[in-house]
């Protein structure tokens, strides 16, 4: 019933969104990822050459939208 109550009053319920980590393990490469996105190099090669996951490059070009096309 409360929770109903609280809907009904526009609350917000549940966990706050989170935001993004200000220092990941790439942001100190962010410079570096921009320029191999720009010079169309692959994901995969620039994890290799972070010595990262493909998809840890790929998460971290999506949240910070890296992504040049």
């Amino acid at each position: 019933e409360a929770l109903e109550r609280c809907k009904a009053e526009g609350k917000i319920l549940g966990r706050p969104k989170g935001r993004l980590s200000i220092k990941t393990k790439l942001t100190e490469h962010e410079k570096t990822i921009t320029e191999l996105l720009v010079k169309k190099v692959p994901v995969a090669s620039i994890a290799r050459i972070l010595d990262v996951s493909r998809g840890t490059v790929t998460h971290y070009i999506s949240t910070r939208k890296l992504n040049i096309n």
